[in-house]
C-alpha cells in the first residue's frame, strides 16, 4: 500500500487540534482539516477545546485510527511553558508518527531569556516529529537558528474570503487606523499611537482585538499612551468571526506594525477582505508579495506611510476581482504528499 493510498483511504491522517475556534492557530487547524476532509475523506478531525491536559490529550488518541497524526502547534496551547509544551509533543510523538506544523517560531523578539526557552523547546518538538511544516520560508530559517537540524515543508497560511459584507467607498475618508488581532508585546500598537501625530486631529486607533494571555495590562497601557498624546484609542476585545468582514471592509486603514512578523493571519485577513494593508518591511512582507504581488503595501517609515494613505485611501483597497493565493483548499492540497511520506 503506497502513502498515498493510506492518507486517502485505508490509514487516514487524523488532524487533532487543540485550543478554542477562535484562537488563530486553532481556527487556521480546524479550517485546514475540513478543506483536508473534502480531498480526502478518510481525514479524521479530533478537536479538544480549551487547554486540555496530557493526559486528555494521549486520551484522545483512542479514538484516531492508525496513520499520521497532523498537529498545528504553538508552545502557549500546549503548556504553561514551552519546556511543558515540548513534553506533551514529545510524548505524542512516542506514540505515533507526528506531520507539526509549527507556529509562532522563537525569533530574537521574545526576550533573551524566552527566545532561548522557546528555542530550546521547538527544536526539540521538530526533531521529534516524522514531518515538520511551517508557513513562510522566513520561519523555515527561524527554526534552523533554533538549531533543529530538518527538513522542513513550506505551506502558507490560507487567505480567507472576508469579502461577504458590503465594502466602504474607497475613497471615503478614513475613520481611523485599525490593527487587527491580539494584543502582544511587539505587535507595534505603540507605534502606531506614537505616529498618529502625522494625521489630523481627532485620528484614532482601533486595536480590533483582545490582549493575549498574560499581557491583559496592555489594552490600559495603550489607553494611557493615546491620552498624553490627545489621540482616541478604542480595544475592541474579541471579535466574532461574523463581524470580521464588515469591520475590514470599512473605511478604516489597516496596517499590520509587526516589525518582527514571520507568517500572520491578521494580515492575510486583511487581505482576504480586498484590503491592501500597511505593512512594515520584512522577509515575509517580501514572500507575500512576490506570491501575491500588491497585496500589501510595504512601508520604511511609518508616519510618511500613514499621512500618505490618509491623503489617498483608495490604495488601501485591493482591485475588484483581486484573488490572493492560497486558499484553504489550496494549503490541505499542499499537505497531502507531506502526510503520504508520514504514512509511507
Amino acid at each position: 500500500m503506497s502513502g498515498a493510498e493510506r492518507v486517502n483511504g485505508a490509514a487516514p491522517a487524523t488532524a487533532l487540534v487543540v485550543g478554542p475556534a477562535g484562537h488563530g492557530v486553532t481556527g487556521t487547524a480546524l479550517a485546514q482539516a475540513a478543506a483536508l476532509r473534502a480531498l480526502a475523506p478518510g481525514t479524521v478531525l479530533l478537536h479538544l477545546d480549551g487547554a486540555p491536559s496530557a493526559a486528555e490529550l494521549l486520551g484522545a488518541l483512542g479514538a484516531a485510527p492508525p496513520g499520521p497524526l497532523l498537529v498545528h502547534v504553538t508552545d502557549r496551547l500546549f503548556g504553561r511553558t514551552p519546556e511543558e509544551a515540548a513534553d506533551v509533543i514529545a510524548d505524542l510523538a512516542r506514540r505515533r508518527r507526528l506531520v507539526l506544523t509549527l507556529h509562532d517560531l522563537p525569533q530574537a523578539s521574545d526576550g533573551p531569556r524566552n527566545a532561548a526557552r522557546r528555542a530550546a523547546a521547538y527544536r526539540r518538538m521538530a526533531e521529534a516529529a516524522a514531518a515538520v511544516v511551517v508557513a513562510s520560508a522566513h520561519e523555515a530559517r527561524l527554526l534552523a537558528a533554533c538549531g533543529a537540524d530538518v527538513a522542513v515543508d513550506v505551506v502558507p497560511l490560507p487567505v480567507p474570503d472576508l469579502r461577504d459584507a458590503p465594502a466602504a467607498d474607497p475613497a471615503a475618508a478614513p475613520t481611523g487606523v485599525a490593527v487587527l488581532g491580539y494584543l502582544y508585546p511587539g505587535k507595534g500598537h505603540e507605534d502606531v499611537l506614537a505616529a498618529l501625530d502625522a494625521l489630523p486631529d481627532g485620528a484614532g486607533l482601533l486595536a480590533w482585538g483582545r490582549p493575549s494571555a498574560g499581557h491583559e495590562d496592555l489594552a490600559e497601557a495603550l489607553a494611557a499612551q493615546a491620552r498624553a498624546l490627545g489621540r482616541p484609542c478604542t480595544v475592541s476585545g474579541w471579535i466574532p468571526d461574523a463581524r470580521l468582514p464588515e469591520l475590514l471592509r470599512s473605511a478604516v486603514l489597516p496596517v499590520a506594525p509587526h516589525a518582527h512578523v514571520s507568517a500572520s493571519g491578521s494580515v492575510n485577513a486583511w487581505i482576504g477582505a480586498g484590503r491592501r494593508p500597511l505593512v512594515a518591511r520584512s522577509d515575509y512582507a517580501a514572500e507575500l508579495l512576490a506570491r501575491s504581488p500588491g497585496c500589501v503595501r510595504v512601508y520604511d517609515d511609518l508616519r510618511t506611510a500613514l499621512a500618505g494613505a490618509w491623503a489617498d485611501p483608495v490604495g488601501t483597497w485591493l482591485p475588484d476581482g483581486y484573488r490572493a493565493s492560497p486558499t484553504v483548499a489550496d494549503t490541505a492540497a499542499l499537505l497531502l504528499p507531506v502526510l503520504a511520506r508520514a504514512a509511507a
